[in-house]
């Protein structure tokens, strides 16, 4: 296993197989039992009709701590 040494001199030359920030979080949340059960809630809420698609969004990324670029990608 590279120590972060290893790590950080190969992300500079582009080589290197750890994770950035970006991608660790989205790892952990999508093995997180608790954000993928309420992520499925929100969902059907949704589906239902008893919140508004942005209302849900939002108040999920409030409470997961998300946030997203303005970029298309």
């Amino acid at each position: 296993m590279p120590t972060p040494t290893q790590r950080r001199a190969g992300r500079k030359r582009g080589t290197s197989p750890a994770l950035g920030r970006a991608e660790l979080a989205a790892e952990f949340l999508k093995r997180n039992r608790n954000y993928r059960a309420e992520h499925a809630q929100m969902q059907k809420r949704i589906a239902r009709g008893t919140v508004a698609r942005d209302t849900a969004e939002a108040a999920f990324a409030r409470r997961w701590g998300l946030s997203f670029c303005g970029c298309a990608g």
